[in-house]
């Protein structure tokens, strides 16, 4: 790749492999460059409207979906005012205070974030749509029936067990049923039609939980006989 990058996004469009945002060790990325299997190279392609980490990927209708995650981020530059007072210096028996300033290096900060934007390949270009209900980081994802559903995470105060889906023809997000309980994990995947381990905020999960989106209610399945439950795996789709 042309950028080294963690907590990125990835997906498979028409035979070709994205990656998306992410993090290189000292900023936050918002760049995009896809893997051509033809030629066997990368090629840069449009950037993101937004830096993204720990965020969710997905494509519906030919389309790539940038989810959620660490928003822009952006330097926190201030000037520090220290009073100091020595001891020598005196005035009406009072000490005299001296304010030096200090200017630390700015510190890179980023936040949860609920936004989301589309990438067209027709036209190489990233537009805003609508917005999640809930910030999340470190949650899943996967395409239903049309919807883009999103499961579970993190948003920055809790852990979550809500999930939203996505209707691309209304732009507009809908709030599903819950989960029986809360799920983030580290790096979140679309399969099937399951939540699969994870992390509850209070332990990790053996668990499974099968989702029905017509009667959009949630089956207990077979619990996991081992595995890093932290990887929790979202799992969405036809099959």
């Amino acid at each position: 790749m042309f950028e080294s990058r963690s907590t990125l996004g990835v997906v498979v469009l028409a035979g070709e492999l994205y990656a998306l945002g992410g993090y290189d060790g000292q900023s936050y990325l918002r760049t995009v460059e896809k893997y051509i299997p033809k030629v066997k190279e990368w090629q840069l392609v449009a950037p993101m409207n937004k830096t993204r980490s720990c965020f969710a990927a997905a494509v519906l209708d030919g389309m790539i979906y940038a989810i959620g995650g660490y928003g822009p981020a952006h330097m926190n530059r201030y000037v520090l005012l220290v009073s100091v007072a020595p001891m020598f210096l005196w005035e009406r028996g009072e000490p005299l205070t001296v304010w030096v300033a200090l200017k630390p290096k700015p510190h890179r900060l980023s936040v949860c974030i609920c936004s989301m934007e589309r990438y067209d390949p027709s036209k190489n270009s990233w537009e805003t749509v609508a917005s999640m209900a809930d910030k999340r980081i470190n949650f899943g994802v996967g395409v239903m029936l049309g919807f883009i559903f999103v499961v579970g995470g993190h948003n920055g105060v809790s852990h979550l067990s809500s999930i939203e889906r996505y209707d691309p023809h209304q732009n507009q997000w809908t709030v599903c049923r819950p989960m029986k309980e809360p799920r983030t994990g580290r790096e979140p995947g679309a399969v099937s039609t399951s939540a699969v381990g994870g992390h509850s905020g209070s332990s990790y999960l053996n668990t499974v939980q099968k989702y029905d989106p017509i009667s959009d209610s949630w089956l207990d399945s077979h619990l996991l006989q081992a595995g890093n439950f932290n990887e929790y795996c979202t799992c969405l789709g036809r099959g």
